[in-house]
Parts: C-alpha cells; structure tokens; sequence
C-alpha cells in the first residue's frame, strides 16, 4: 500500500499517494494559481544565480535519489530556507534531494 501524504496545495489536510488531492487538482493548473508566482518573481530575483545552478547540478548529481521516496531526484530543499539564512544556500548539508512531489508536499508544509 503505498504512504500518502497532504495534498500539495498549502493548507489542505487532505491525504493523497501524490499530487493534489481531486479537490485541488483542477485548480493547480489553473491562472489563479500561477498568478502567485509573478508575485514571488523570477528564480533570479530570488537569488538563484550561476553560482546555485551549478551548486545544485554537482548535488543533484552526488544525492541522484529522493531522500523521501526514492525516485529520481530533481529538487534541492532547503533544511533552513534561503530567505532566512542566505549563508546557506550552498552548503550540503542545508539541503536534501528530493524528487518534486516530495518537494512540493515539504513546502506546503512550511518545511
């Protein structure tokens, strides 16, 4: 039996095996959703330089399994969050990889 987990929409208890619960599934899709990444702006305007992609391309390929579930990784998670700690944005042992519906369920746990 496979574990489930809370829906990837934040604030949603639902348990799921992956994903979005039926309730938010339609809704991950739609412009109302993706609205709220304008508001975060671009991985740039958020830090994510040169530096960080080359950073996460040699730790997705030393941890090329997600910590979670074991699938293919293709996130890089924070332990403590980028915008808290900026020191740590490149430091291995702040990070974990994770496949991205594991990645997405730890952020929409605040993780």
């Amino acid at each position: 039996m496979a574990i489930k987990k809370p829906c990837a929409r934040p604030g949603c208890a639902e348990l799921v095996v992956r994903g979005y619960c039926e309730a938010h599934r339609a809704a991950a899709t739609s412009t109302r959703w993706q609205s709220h990444d304008r508001f975060r702006g671009s991985s740039r305007e958020r830090g994510y330089d040169t530096n960080w992609e080359r950073f996460r391309r040699m730790f997705l390929a030393r941890h090329p399994a997600c910590e979670d579930c074991g699938r293919l990784a293709s996130e890089v998670h924070h332990e403590k969050k980028v915008a808290e700690h900026p020191e740590l944005k490149l430091v291995e042992s702040n990070c974990h990889a994770l496949c991205k519906g594991c990645h997405s369920v730890r952020t929409a746990r605040g993780e």
